[in-house]
């Protein structure tokens, strides 16, 4: 039997951003991916919360089963954020990754109306971050060339961090295929994120409870980001995930959901 359609939730602009439940539960979460990811990265670990939260999968816009309106902006990004919380009037704990995990942040600066927060490495720009104009220029030129697999290649090592190892590793899941999909959108984020001011004084008034996700193992520059967020944020928790980076969602969902499990009430 193939599972039901996704629910639609229409943001300001009329982009409609899916929705999937995969869990029961009285209380209910949201996720969002990161990067190249599509809703389901987060499946396997919203498993061990079955009973506890109704976990909903939601695509970013642009991606999956999600729709896209041009033009593109993080702050149309925040806006369905704010369009998904108000769907479950403001009882959802929002749990996001990645690029995902930055926007969640930047909704929450305008008073995300939720019950928690879960973030998992932000990659929020920090005083002496790098211009990565040129990388995304060289994603943008392998896109062109029709060379999806290059851009991801490039995104991942060089924007990321991954070591080569690790993205030969995710060469073999099968949302491999996805990624290569969802590649298109992420330049365009990548220079959203290259508008953002600098350092984390706009957090300081995002009240909301925030559980800290933090590979052990991952870059250094998206550890130090998760360490400067949490102590900016009034009531953080950083929990770091042993023997993982970046990608635990695909190389450890088990981990990742027990830790939700343990942590969240």
């Amino acid at each position: 039997m193939s599972a039901p359609p996704p629910h639609h939730v229409t943001s300001p602009d009329g982009t409609p951003i899916a929705l999937e439940q995969v869990t029961e539960g009285p209380r209910p979460m949201v996720t969002v991916p990161g990067g190249t990811n599509g809703r389901r990265i987060w499946a396997e670990a919203a498993a061990a919360l079955d009973g506890r939260y109704a976990v909903w999968l939601a695509d970013r816009r642009g991606k999956g089963d999600s729709g896209d309106t041009a033009p593109y902006s993080f702050e149309r990004e925040y806006e369905d954020l704010h369009a998904l919380a108000r769907w479950f009037d403001g009882e959802a704990v929002f749990a996001a990754h990645s690029s995902g995990a930055l926007c969640l942040l930047g909704a929450a600066t305008l008073d995300l109306p939720a019950a928690s927060l879960v973030v998992y490495e932000p990659p929020w720009p920090l005083p002496g971050r790098p211009d990565d104009t040129p990388i995304l220029d060289a994603m943008d030129a392998r896109l062109a060339a029709g060379d999806a697999e290059g851009a991801v290649e490039i995104g991942l090592t060089q924007l990321v961090g991954m070591p080569a190892e690790a993205v030969a590793g995710m060469k073999r899941a099968p949302s491999w295929a996805e990624r290569l999909v969802n590649v298109r959108a992420w330049p365009r984020e990548g220079r959203e994120l290259l508008r953002l001011p600098l350092g984390t004084d706009g957090l300081r008034d995002v009240r909301l409870r925030t559980l800290m996700l933090l590979g052990e193992q991952s870059p250094g520059h998206l550890r130090a980001s998760t360490g400067a967020v949490a102590a900016t944020l009034p009531d953080a928790e950083v929990v770091e995930l042993p023997g993982q980076g970046h990608a635990a969602l695909q190389t450890a969902p088990a981990m990742v959901g027990e830790v939700l499990a343990r942590h969240l009430p």
